[in-house]
């Protein structure tokens, strides 16, 4: 059976990569419009562009820019691990976000297809992806996609001092 790609305009002139080190800023941009989603304190540039030079160096780690000339519109943040019970490379996409203003476009559909393809030809046999459980849109999206609601992801994170949790 043929997949059928989503309509992207004919005048947009979308291309999907790889990100490397030199894109940090793009990063930045789209994953503070994630943090202001879920209500995180966005991170300053410096302290993510370290995190993203050490992040991006890593072998368990890809990440993958969709842009139209120089506009990075979209970013998915994939992470690789050996897992016992599943017999093998599992990939998590831990980030995924297109641009406010872009969104409805196709451009989700085809990043994230273009990254649980990469994932599938360097051997993974599963593709996970997290989102909020109260972001019913994006579970909307990955349901349309083909991914289903087969375990429960679960959270707890660190207490700052005063019994405060910190944000991650």
């Amino acid at each position: 059976m043929k997949k059928t790609l989503p309509a992207i305009p004919s005048n947009m002139r979308l291309r999907i990569r790889e990100a490397g080190k030199e894109d940090a800023k793009a990063a930045w941009k789209l994953i503070a419009q994630l943090q202001e989603f879920v209500d995180l304190e966005i991170t300053p540039y410096e302290e993510f562009a370290a995190r993203w030079e050490r992040v991006i160096a890593s072998q368990n780690f890809k990440a993958f820019i969709a842009e139209e000339g120089e506009e990075a519109k979209a970013l998915a943040t994939v992470w690789f691990r050996e897992s016992l019970s599943h017999g093998g490379p599992v990939a998590l996409i831990d980030e995924f976000i297109v641009a406010e203003g872009e969104r409805g476009k196709g451009i989700g559909t085809c990043l994230l297809e273009h990254v649980v393809d990469n994932c599938f030809r360097m051997g993974c046999i599963e593709v996970e992806v997290s989102t909020e459980a109260d972001n019913f849109a994006a579970r909307g999206f990955y349901h349309k996609l083909g991914f289903g609601e087969v375990g429960v992801f679960l959270e707890k994170e660190k207490e700052q001092a005063g019994g405060e949790h910190e944000e991650s």
